[in-house]
């Protein structure tokens, strides 16, 4: 191969890499879309509650909606990553790990509460409760020291990062030093249960799981005694993955915002009232809280 030749060969190929990058599409545009959710509860009945949604959202973006089921907290947040999962719903603090992994997961919406117990009906902010059972004798924080207590996953905002940052600062010790066992459940519904039936002495569980408990029988308010609470957090956002074309992102915010019986019907199952608008500035105390703690 002469001189020429092989200047030709090169100009050729570099033009070639030049129009196939160029052709790459720039963002995503997936069908079918697939979205998940973090393992709050009870996971067939998660599903099934948003069941209404996820119809509506395919009438409105004419496209099928694959449900993946996750295994844990950390199964939504490596999906997103790994671009497997293109909108989740999550907790407050999986959705900061994931965004301090990859700035471009942007969170859209989250939803207003109805009252309870524990929850003031309109919020969109609930807190980590610590609870116990009122018939354990176990009176304040100071008489859980070297006792077990129930965490939920490691990337549960109120049953694991907020009681180990705001628990945690306040008694001055971390929380496998301040109780004498520390257990994960896997579920807010897990973590109560355990306490209802004495398995663990106290666990840290979110205001609106214990209140949908109390509503749904599983537990009484008056078996439980509350030793701690947190400052309010902010409600469980969704989240588009960050490669998703803006056109794409601006229908699905639209359909989550719109006034649909199947809407409606879904915020009915999780005792919710309206989808409201958020903004990743909303989750950032929580992603300051995770970069301190590393």
């Amino acid at each position: 191969m002469n001189r020429m030749t092989r200047l030709l060969a090169g100009l050729f190929l570099g033009l070639h890499a030049a129009l196939a990058h160029a052709a790459a599409p720039a963002c995503d545009d997936p069908t079918p879309l697939r979205f998940s959710l973090i393992p709050r509860t009870d996971l067939a009945q998660q599903l099934e509650d948003h069941r209404p949604l996820l119809q509506h959202l395919e009438r409105a973006l004419g496209r099928k909606i694959m449900v993946v089921q996750p295994s844990s907290y950390s199964t939504v947040i490596e999906g997103l990553l790994a671009g497997t999962i293109d909108l989740a719903s999550m907790g407050p603090a999986s959705y900061s790990i994931a965004k301090n992994r990859d700035p471009s997961i942007t969170a859209f919406v989250t939803w207003t509460m109805q009252g309870g117990t524990f929850v003031k009906a309109g919020a969109h902010t609930y807190r980590s409760l610590l609870i116990v059972r009122r018939d354990s004798g176990l009176k304040d924080i100071a008489d859980l020291q070297g006792r077990s207590v129930s965490l939920t996953d490691p990337a549960s905002t109120s049953g694991a990062v907020i009681p180990s940052g705001e628990f945690g600062g306040q008694v001055g010790k971390r929380l496998k030093n301040y109780f004498g066992r520390v257990t994960f459940s896997g579920s807010h519904d897990r973590s109560i249960e355990v306490v209802k039936k004495g398995y663990a002495d106290a666990a840290f569980v979110a205001s609106e799981h214990l209140d949908e408990a109390i509503h749904q029988g599983r537990i009484n308010a008056r078996e439980i005694r509350v030793l701690w609470q947190s400052r309010p957090i902010p409600h469980d956002p969704i989240v588009f993955r960050g490669k998703l074309c803006p056109e794409l992102r601006k229908r699905i915010s639209q359909a989550f915002l719109a006034d649909s019986p199947d809407v409606r019907a879904m915020l009915a199952n999780v005792r919710g009232e309206r989808f409201i608008p958020v903004t990743d500035a909303d989750y950032q105390h929580l992603r300051d809280l995770l970069t301190r703690e590393q």
